[in-house]
This record gives C-alpha cells, structure tokens and sequence, in this order.
C-alpha cells in the first residue's frame, strides 16, 4: 500500500475512533434521559435516538474493521 494512503487511513482510524465513543456516548446519554421522561411522545423520541446512535456506531465500527484489516493491523471486535 502507498505510505502516503496508508497515513491517510491511520489518521482516519483516530478519527472513527472519536466517532465511535461519541455515539457510544449519546446513546447512553439518551438511555439515561428515559428514566426521568414522562410522557410517551418523550419516551419514544429518546428510545428512536438510542437506536439510531447505535445504529451509527455500528456502521462507523464496521468501517474500522474493514480499514484495520486492509492495513493489517489486529481487530478485536468489541460490541
């Protein structure tokens, strides 16, 4: 591989790294917010939000991997 795509698909290994832990983050922010909601139009945009986040993370992690692999570094598969 070209050095110089290979440091491109490092860096942005960083930076699917930050994604990863920020959506990890909002769905547990939202998780939280359900247990004081109220009202179900509440409980169901928090409870859409969870799922969509984690949807999210699950595609940027899918994405790692196959970035990791091409560059043949380890993958450890977490969640």
């Amino acid at each position: 591989m070209e050095e110089n795509k290979r440091l491109i698909e490092e860096k942005l290994l960083g930076i699917l790294e930050e994604a990863i832990g920020e959506e990890s983050a909002s769905a547990d922010r939202y998780r939280r917010a359900l247990k004081y909601a109220r009202d179900e139009e509440a409980i169901a945009m928090l409870e859409r939000l969870v799922k969509d986040e984690e949807a999210h993370e699950r595609i940027l992690r899918e994405r790692y991997y196959e970035i990791k692999k091409r560059l043949g570094l380890k993958v450890m598969k977490g969640k």
